[in-house]
């Protein structure tokens, strides 16, 4: 038997080496981790013989050589270097790191997120000062031990809107009129897109002030005028229609509360739109959390804090109206339209964790329609090209190598890509280990 390196893949010779979007409860403390550190990169690491997924399409077996942080070459039979560390993936899949959509982040999250092979968080919604410290980190190389963050910083939402909700003041639009100079303060915090509240509360049976139509579209025109996407929050299909023709570039979440209509999906394909998907977290709205199943799963529970598995555990603190057949049939027919569809899990919102959820949100996908291979693709290229993400989200040369090697094919079962090998991000192999338990504080 080949013996393992640290991320347990194995080494061919010595030498050759709706949710938190809705009314989530505050997050959990950050934990005690111990369970993601970075290791010194290593000159050179060549893959052997994995299936690769290269963000679209299963390839064939092939070698992927990794040196200085990114994907070299692809082939068979690749020569290197001496001293560089060879992997024997045979009968594995290499897969390029998962990119999760929708999370709010806070404390270890990003670490979190690593640990289950989540190199990319597209963040939704969390304090401007907590992201320019992640966003310090990674400029000045200090990062390799955490998801890469992107975020929308503060939300645009009215006074009394949804956001406003949680215990601490956040900035609020009053009129369409100061939407630019709203907009611009937020990319002036660092926001990489703006994030719209549309949002009632009707259909979870809560009451929000809502933004007007006028201040909606003037906040989207605003975003666009600086070349930033507009990305609406939403919970109704009817709230989805009106964002997208006011001109949103896209939705955060989809919507239970009705079967989606084929005027919508042609609106949709139209407007060059796209849809996050957190189907778990609309599921666990509805009073089906899926979070539970998660910490059952033997190849996720053991990197799960105890704290992590609770709060997985935990329901959400009030019920939607809808079914979760109609966000699946949403997600569906959307795919099948062309439309592009996101994975996105809505973390940590109660019942959720970052990294751990995005692997139920696959489930999830195939489960409402999509073939394994779509599913992985609408967490890995897709995303990275909705969001202009040109060095990632792809196996290919001259790619960042955020790479995940899993056992199994996931293109044929989906919940393969539970069963972790090795993570890669920026070529620096991810050091993973079993959780420590912890207990709860306060928040940061």
């Amino acid at each position: 038997m080949r013996p393992l390196n640290h991320s347990g893949a194995r080494i061919l010779g010595a030498g050759s080496v709706v949710a938190l979007s809705l009314l989530a409860a505050q997050p959990p403390a950050a934990y005690p981790l111990g369970v993601a550190t970075a290791a010194t990169p290593l000159p050179a690491v060549v893959i052997r013989g994995a299936w690769v997924f290269d963000g679209e399409q299963l390839l064939a077996a092939a070698d992927v050589l990794v040196e200085g942080g990114r994907i070299r070459r692809i082939g068979h039979g690749l020569s290197v270097g001496p001293g560089a560390e060879e992997v024997d993936a045979r009968g594995d899949t290499l897969l390029p790191g998962l990119i999760d959509s929708h999370t709010h982040d806070w404390g270890d999250s990003a670490k979190q997120a690593l640990l289950f092979g989540v190199t990319t968080e597209l963040n939704m919604g969390a304090r401007p000062d907590f992201v320019a410290e992640l966003k310090r980190a990674e400029a000045a190389g200090k990062a390799s031990d955490s998801a890469h963050v992107l975020s929308a910083g503060n939300v645009v939402t009215p006074p009394k809107g949804h956001g406003t909700e949680y215990g601490f003041p956040v900035p609020t639009l009053t009129s369409p009129s100061e939407a630019q100079g709203f907009v611009d303060a937020r990319l002036a915090e660092g926001s990489d897109y703006i994030k719209i509240i549309l949002e009632g509360g009707q259909v979870c049976h809560l009451e929000f002030a809502e933004l007007s139509r006028e201040e909606l579209a003037a906040a989207i025109a605003a975003a666009h005028k600086r070349g930033r996407m507009a990305i609406v929050h939403i919970s109704s299909q009817g709230d989805a229609r009106i964002a997208i023709a006011a001109g949103a570039d896209g939705i955060a979440h989809l919507f239970a509360d009705a079967p989606p209509q084929p005027d919508f999906i042609a609106l949709m394909r139209r407007r060059h739109a796209f849809a996050i998907t957190t189907l778990g977290a609309i599921r666990a709205a509805l009073g089906t959390p899926s979070g539970a199943a998660l910490t059952e799963d033997p190849r996720l529970a053991p990197f799960l804090t105890t704290d992590a598995q609770l709060h997985m555990r935990e329901a959400v603190p009030f019920r939607c109206t809808g079914d979760v057949a109609n966000a699946f049939a949403a997600a569906r027919e959307l795919r099948a339209a062309g439309v592009p569809v996101l994975v996105g899990t809505d973390s940590p919102a109660p019942g959720s964790w970052n990294g751990a959820s995005v692997h139920g949100e696959l489930e999830l996908l195939v489960e409402a329609g999509l073939s394994p291979t779509e599913a992985l693709a609408v967490a890995t290229s897709v995303p990275a090209r909705i969001f202009h993400l040109n060095d990632r989200g792809r196996i290919a040369p001259g790619g960042r190598a955020d790479l995940l090697l899993v056992r199994g094919d996931p293109t044929r079962e989906i919940t393969a890509t539970r069963d972790i090998i090795a993570i890669w991000k920026d070529g620096v192999p991810v050091h993973r280990s079993a959780a420590i338990p912890s207990q709860r504080g306060s928040n940061p």
